[in-house]
């Protein structure tokens, strides 16, 4: 545990020293002028007793700051998974560690550990901004938007595991996009599936169930509707739970070709 924690954290502070913080800073001066806009258009329509006019900015720039702060993560989950390991490589620093006595799975572990710490106080920032914006205009969302939380959480999650496993037998310029083609292959085949040739069909159901589920809802965005109609929770946590099984199945098939694999330093 000694020897993970020390490469999670080294992990972590080689992410703050990325240039991905621009983004951070860049993504918050964004949304604050964002906020100071709309600031004085809930004035101007709370002055004219427009209090559903109210409502609506205040719940549209509650989801936008949301959906942007979920855009970006998305992409810095796949570059830093995809970086993580080629960026010990090109530095060298990956010898100085295996040389001791460090299982490699191991290794991997702590250096992806240190990814999703950067992510998720990323992303813990982000929905605290979003929620002070909701309780300063005392919006109401229902139990869809914490499935909806957690669904960034473990979206970054994935995105992380896969594109730092499929960094091992891929360049990082192969395995971010990977990674992201994979989140979007269900929706390429689905129509295939139903194709007359057997062979297309075969091929569009395989990859179909090869790729990570998919939600058929956008959870935060319906967690502001008033009334839901047969609201499937037990499906959208087993979707976000058989996202989990997959990124681990990916990672610790990762682990096992990273063991065999023989590094060779650029």
């Amino acid at each position: 545990m000694v020897k993970l924690r020390a490469i999670t954290l080294t992990s972590f502070q080689e992410t703050l020293h990325r240039r991905v913080l621009y983004l951070v800073l860049i993504l918050a001066v964004l949304i604050i002028a964002a906020m100071s806009t709309e600031m004085l258009y809930v004035r101007m329509a709370r002055e004219a007793g427009e209090t559903e006019a109210v409502a609506g900015m205040a719940r549209g720039l509650f989801q936008q700051i949301l959906a942007t702060w979920d855009f970006a993560a998305f992409f810095l989950a796949l570059f830093l998974g995809a970086v993580a390991l080629s960026s010990e490589l090109k530095s060298k620093t990956i010898v100085t560690v295996l040389s001791r006595p460090v299982a490699r799975w191991t290794y991997l572990l702590g250096r992806w550990l240190g990814v999703l710490l950067f992510l998720w106080a990323f992303l813990f920032v982000g929905i605290l901004g979003a929620l002070l914006w909701g309780a300063f205009f005392g919006l109401h969302y229902s139990a869809f938007f914490w499935l909806g939380v957690a669904e960034l959480f473990v979206k970054a999650i994935f995105l992380s595991g896969v594109s730092l496993g499929l960094s091992v037998v891929l360049p990082p310029a192969a395995a971010g996009p990977a990674a992201f083609l994979l989140t979007i292959l269900p929706l390429m085949v689905q129509n295939a599936m139903g194709h007359p040739r057997w062979i297309l069909r075969s091929l569009a159901t395989a990859a179909y169930y090869l790729a990570p589920a998919h939600l058929p809802v956008d959870l935060i965005s319906d967690s502001f509707k008033k009334e839901m109609v047969d609201p499937k929770y037990l499906l959208y946590v087993q979707v976000l739970g058989e996202n989990l099984l997959y990124t681990g199945a990916v990672f610790l098939l990762a682990c096992a070709v990273f063991k065999r694999r023989e590094l060779r330093l650029r």
